[in-house]
């Protein structure tokens, strides 16, 4: 499954940017917000939803991205798009686990407060 998952054989048919940009760094900027509203104002379990939902994004996201990887002019654009998406998911599944700690533990963000 996983092999499917990264198989450059199937191709996407979006323009890199569009899909990088608005589809994943905008997109992912106003979900992150809405998850940090759930762990303000939410209880724990609003929060693992949220989480659920997020990780579940970012996984389409690093999808459709390695998909459309190489729909540029210059094909290191499309590799360096797929290291930063690698980067960004391992780095947004560690926030998230930390969040839900967080919220387990009682423990206020300090910028939040």
């Amino acid at each position: 499954m996983l092999r499917e998952y990264f198989d450059d054989r199937v191709l996407g048919h979006q323009r890199l940017s569009r899909v990088f940009w608005l589809e994943g760094v905008l997109a992912s900027q106003l979900l992150f917000l809405a998850l940090l509203a759930a762990f303000q104002y939410g209880n724990a379990t609003v929060l693992v939803l949220a989480v659920a939902a997020f990780i579940a994004y970012t996984a389409w996201i690093m999808r459709r991205i390695w998909l459309n990887a190489f729909n540029v002019s210059r094909a290191e654009l499309g590799t360096m798009a797929r290291v930063l998406t690698i980067g960004w998911t391992i780095n947004a599944v560690t926030v998230c686990v930390f969040l839900v700690l967080a919220k387990l533990g009682g423990q206020p963000l300090q910028f939040l407060q």
